[in-house]
């Protein structure tokens, strides 16, 4: 018969088994689960039938030219939910135009340049929302100028990040890099060139 010293270091090796095996898919299951609320909210937030309604862009987008999203993330720096009168206060305040639970921001012609979100699922920001990420996203081609547009997505994430004590993160929510910018940059001088020539052609 096993002596209880056996015993124990059995019972203890195995739970050591399930600790370590908890650990190792808990973090796998976390990654999926983060990939996934970001393709959901974003994709939603630039979903058809919110185009079709007041959420819609005013130019249309060429036919051929499908869809380049390119994303920030403004996410809280203790990771505490956000104040959300204060967030949706200030949004309304740098005149960004509230519609169906997002935020759209327009240039002083009413075209839509960028939408604002909760990062977390549903997308929506109402009062009752709990959220402490906020997600700024812009299709590079529905926007008359790509650039212009993702620069004034940029200033605006970095305002709105002072005010809500947040860090500006990319659309994989990493610390927003010079590098990264520079690639979104690249990214929306590309949907210039493409939209140019599809007009020339």
């Amino acid at each position: 018969m096993l002596s209880n010293l056996e015993i124990l270091l059995i019972a203890g090796a195995i739970l050591l088994f399930l600790v370590t095996l908890y650990l190792f898919y808990r973090s796998r299951f976390s990654r999926k689960l983060v990939e996934s609320s970001i393709i959901d909210t974003s994709s939603m937030l630039f979903d058809e039938k919110i185009e079709q309604g007041s959420l819609s862009f005013e130019s249309e987008p060429e036919p051929s030219a499908g869809q380049e999203l390119v994303i920030l993330n403004l996410i809280s720096m203790d990771k505490s939910n956000f104040d959300i009168n204060q967030v949706l206060t200030l949004l309304k305040n740098l005149d960004a135009k509230y519609v169906d639970g997002f935020f759209s921001y327009r240039d002083l012609t009413g075209t839509e340049l960028f939408r604002v979100a909760s990062g977390i699922n549903p997308g929506v920001l109402e009062l009752d929302t709990e959220t402490h990420i906020l997600l700024m996203a812009v299709d590079l081609y529905m926007v008359p100028d790509p650039l212009q547009a993702f620069q004034g997505m940029l200033d605006f994430a970095m305002d709105v990040s002072e005010k809500l004590h947040a860090s500006v993160c990319d659309g994989a929510r990493a610390p927003l890099s010079k590098q990264m910018i520079e690639h979104y940059k690249s990214k929306a001088q590309e949907a210039s060139h493409l939209k140019v020539m599809q007009k020339t052609s």
